[in-house]
């Protein structure tokens, strides 16, 4: 659905214009067993300069995705290491994967709002007027205790993501072969992130690669 109906309502998707690019990037897709028959590009530039791309959908619409940001700041070498960690992570299965344990997270995370909603109106309610969590005045409750959750949960959610992204990294390079080429795309994409960050921003920073 993503890629076919949601993702043109925000940029123009149009085919990567014929010539060697188009056919390595092909070629990658069928040694990897990705049913990908074009390559796509679209204006990710309205957004940001980040370069990007994306290897997405299942059942006939699998599309391989890359942005102009990523045809005009890096290199065909570049570009290729960037294709090969992306179909990475449609070959390994990191989409479904990845709903699945977010899924649990976010299981998690209804069992500790019930829990703490339960307890904050115990031994604050008097005060506060709230008891039951249907009453719309109790949101900021929920609304503070989803805030903890999540940011205690951080080392758990970078963890699963991290993970991910490694193993595409890995996934990448044995395909495409040109680790100089990642090592400087990837330069590119973290022009505004610490490449060697403190123990502390490495646990608890939002950064998911």
């Amino acid at each position: 659905v993503y890629p076919v109906y949601i993702a043109p309502l925000t940029n123009h998707y149009e085919p990567l214009a014929e010539g060697p690019l188009k056919q390595q990037i092909l070629s990658l897709a069928r040694a990897n067993d990705v049913p990908a028959d074009n390559v796509w590009q679209f204006d990710a530039s309205r957004q940001s300069n980040r370069i990007s791309a994306n290897v997405a959908g299942f059942m006939g619409t699998t599309r391989i995705a890359l942005t102009d940001n990523l045809l005009t700041q890096g290199t065909t070498d570049e570009t290729l290491a960037v294709l090969g960690h992306e179909m990475g992570h449609y070959v390994m299965g990191h989409v479904g994967r990845g709903l699945l344990l977010m899924g649990l997270v976010t299981i998690a995370g209804f069992a500790f709002l019930a829990f703490g909603f339960r307890v904050a109106t115990d031994f604050f309610g008097g005060s506060w007027d709230v008891r039951r969590v249907e009453d719309v005045a109790g949101l900021p409750v929920l609304a503070g205790l989803m805030s903890i959750f999540m940011f205690l949960m951080t080392p758990v959610t970078n963890g699963i993501t991290r993970t991910m992204e490694h193993q595409a990294d890995i996934f990448g390079l044995n395909a495409v072969r040109k680790p100089d080429a990642f090592s400087t795309a990837i330069r590119k994409l973290y022009t505004n992130r610490k490449l060697e960050p403190d123990k502390c921003e490495d646990i608890v920073s939002y950064y998911d690669h």
